[in-house]
């Protein structure tokens, strides 16, 4: 157990930036039915806006200050770019959002380069000791602020007003509009939410890691985890984010001595495998579509 519990402990930790990264990517899905391609780039911008408030602000500060900025990126991209393509062609939005992800990946090296950069300061050591193993600081503000901001975004989505008005929005959009539901504002929020999530993920990487291109790449397994979850649950976002960051870590202890690169392709294994079984995901909703 001594062995194994270090790699459960950043199994965990890697779990809850997947599991924020996907709320997120689910929020925006269930709402408007977009598929967000790039969601690894919003996660990107995040981790850069974070890198340049750092730059005059301690680093606490510099993550709080990104975050309102990063909601309203997300806004302006739901105003700007995917709004005029609502009601379009479902493929037509899906290359937009593949497109946008193209555009932010320049925009992004253009304004702050290609070489890898390291955010100036840290954030308060929260680290201990549990039995023999020591828990690191990393590990301890990713659960802190993923667990209680998922569980936090599933009950307003439950019991909230704004969570009902977002529900009724998914649920049959133009009944919605006829009810006099302010539908832009809502869609424009629930963008700016996406944004807000994937800027807090891409801090708490690039804290560990740096920022850089790198990032996208964690970005893409976003795609398993809320498939895994259902395209549909927020709960299953956070859900499936700690599955798979522990199947992970175990992989990597485990399996990759024996099956070198497997650990990579595990969670479209473990998805691939789900879906056979569960075709909606863990917690997705069955549709039954009558013909």
């Amino acid at each position: 157990m001594s062995d194994l519990l270090p790699y459960l402990i950043g199994g965990l930790a890697n779990g809850a930036l997947y599991g924020l990264l996907a709320l997120g990517f689910v929020l925006v899905y269930r709402a408007t039915s977009v598929v967000n391609f790039a969601i690894g780039e919003f996660l990107l911008v995040g981790a850069y806006l974070t890198y340049t408030f750092a730059l005059f602000l301690p680093l606490p500060l510099a993550m709080l200050a990104a975050l309102p900025m990063a909601f309203l990126f997300g806004l302006l991209v739901e105003r700007g770019f995917v709004r005029p393509l609502l009601g379009r062609n479902v493929v037509a939005v899906i290359m937009a959002t593949i497109g946008l992800a193209a555009a932010l990946d320049g925009g992004v090296q253009l304004l702050w380069g290609p070489d890898l950069k390291y955010l100036q300061g840290e954030l308060p050591q929260l680290g201990f000791q549990l039995g023999d193993t020591f828990v690191p600081s990393r590990a301890v503000w990713n659960l802190l602020l993923a667990l209680p901001l998922g569980l936090g975004l599933l009950w307003l989505l439950r019991k909230s007003r704004y969570g009902v008005l977002v529900r009724a929005i998914s649920e049959r959009e133009v009944a919605a509009l006829a009810l006099g539901i302010p539908t832009a504002r809502i869609l424009a929020g629930v963008w700016g939410i996406s944004a807000l999530l994937a800027t807090l993920a891409g801090a708490l990487l690039a804290v560990a890691s740096g920022v850089g291109h790198n990032l996208v790449f964690f970005g893409l397994k976003v795609f398993p985890v809320a498939i895994l979850g259902g395209l549909d649950s927020v709960g299953g976002a956070l859900l499936a984010g700690f599955l798979l960051g522990v199947l992970e870590a175990l992989s990597g202890r485990y399996l990759e001595p024996i099956l070198p690169g497997f650990t990579e392709a595990l969670p479209f294994v473990v998805v691939l495998l789900i879906l056979m079984v569960r075709p909606y995901g863990l917690l997705g909703e069955r549709q039954i579509e009558r013909v």
